[in-house]
């Protein structure tokens, strides 16, 4: 989807559904830098609960996480964006909202397989993921490794981000607290 759209859906559910909160992944272009940048070091976490997505919000702010996690933690993406305050800044490529990808109801009903090589394959609707698993003061932590899912009947592998995304959604399942974990 493209950001307006993005924009617009998690201003809606702010005006709707105050205390709901989506995520996103923002990836921005290659040109919108001066150095090259692999993927995940061009893309953003960002949460609808930003001012920026607030109705009637005194400040305007949209803060972002780096997925390859060496920089840029926090930042203030709209300072930034072209799309936001910045013409000549930093351009979307593609958004997309995590709990809105392929086969997230699924993962409720997730199988979980270990794998012979120590990693941990997730089993969830028509989609793979392979991680490597650890614990960190009680939470389970999932260290990503590669994604799969079946298009026309056959396995595609998924883009790193989107491994992320799933990883970052099978922890929350994982970690949730009525303490059901598997």
């Amino acid at each position: 989807m493209d950001y307006a759209e993005l924009k617009q859906i998690f201003r809606e559910l702010k005006r709707t559904s105050p205390r709901d909160d989506l995520t996103a992944h923002i990836i921005f272009t290659e040109d919108s830098f001066t150095t090259q940048y692999p993927l995940l070091s061009r893309t953003y976490c960002v949460s609808s609960d930003n001012k920026a997505f607030w109705p009637n919000m005194g400040g305007y702010s949209i803060f972002g996480y780096c997925l390859d996690k060496t920089s840029d933690q926090g930042v203030r993406l709209d300072y930034y964006m072209a799309e936001e305050r910045d013409p000549g800044g930093w351009k979307v490529e593609d958004c997309y909202i995590l709990e809105q990808m392929r086969d997230t109801a699924a993962i409720s009903n997730l199988t979980r397989m270990e794998q012979d090589d120590g990693t941990v394959c997730y089993f969830f609707g028509d989609t793979c993921i392979r991680v490597r698993e650890s614990e960190d003061n009680g939470k389970i932590r999932l260290e990503l490794v590669s994604g799969d899912q079946t298009a026309c009947g056959e396995w595609v592998e998924l883009s790193i981000d989107r491994v992320y995304g799933y990883c970052t959604l099978l922890e929350r399942h994982l970690n949730r607290k009525d303490g059901n974990q598997k």
